[in-house]
């Protein structure tokens, strides 16, 4: 497409113009389409597992430079949730992609390429702790098998085995071991786990018994 270049009017900045037999040609200006070459790259972050739902639809120029007033207008249109969702490439930029100048499309004055980018879920910390209890002697072997739990996410549990056990006062303190856990729930992947022992110790009893010793009698 052409557009005219119009010749609107002429004067003599020296000269008689009555000496002349002036005729006047338009001519025309057209314009080719560049072949400008642009990388777009969707955006890559990361977060730290919390059980919702990330992403980052930003897309920018990461190598080469758009014309004056171009506009790139794109998407990204990848979404992590879970560690296992992590991988090279999960940020894909939308198909549709163009360069606007105005209003008007310029995108084929362009040669685009299109990165992914990487959206990456961290796991978060966990930690498991056995918890202390103190008995009092009753001749008989204690346990505690409870705990506590701090940083699950969300609806995610975890069942925990704990195994300790003491008989005696003279056994304090006994290990209270966090033996083993299991999460009946969530994705064990999402967690970095620590678990922590507790302490079983065990005091005297202050039981008031009376002894006699034996009475007899002989002839």
């Amino acid at each position: 497409m052409s557009v005219t270049n119009e010749l609107t009017s002429f004067e003599f900045t020296t000269g008689t113009p009555g000496n002349y037999s002036v005729t006047t040609a338009n001519g025309e200006l057209t314009m080719v389409n560049a072949a400008v070459e642009i990388t777009i790259t969707a955006a890559s972050q990361a977060w730290t597992y919390d059980g919702n739902a990330h992403n980052n639809n930003t897309v920018t120029v990461t190598r080469g430079e758009l014309l004056t007033g171009d506009e790139l207008v794109a998407t990204a249109t990848g979404s992590v949730t879970n560690v296992a969702d992590t991988e090279t490439g999960n940020n894909p930029i939308a198909t549709g992609y163009k360069v606007m100048h105005g209003e008007e499309d310029v995108t084929e004055n362009y040669a685009i390429t299109a990165v992914a980018g990487k959206l990456t879920i961290t796991p978060v910390k966990l930690t498991i702790t056995a918890q202390d209890k103190e008995f009092t002697y009753n001749g008989m072997e204690q346990s505690w098998p409870k705990y506590d739990v701090d940083g699950l996410i969300g609806k995610d549990e975890v069942d925990v085995t704990v195994t300790g056990s003491i008989t005696l006062p003279s056994e304090s303190p006994v290990d209270n071991v966090v033996e083993s856990y299991t999460f009946t729930s969530g994705n064990a992947d999402n967690y970095t786990v620590s678990t922590v022992n507790g302490k079983l110790t065990m005091k005297k009893a202050s039981q008031a018994i009376t002894i006699t010793a034996a009475s007899d009698e002989w002839p």
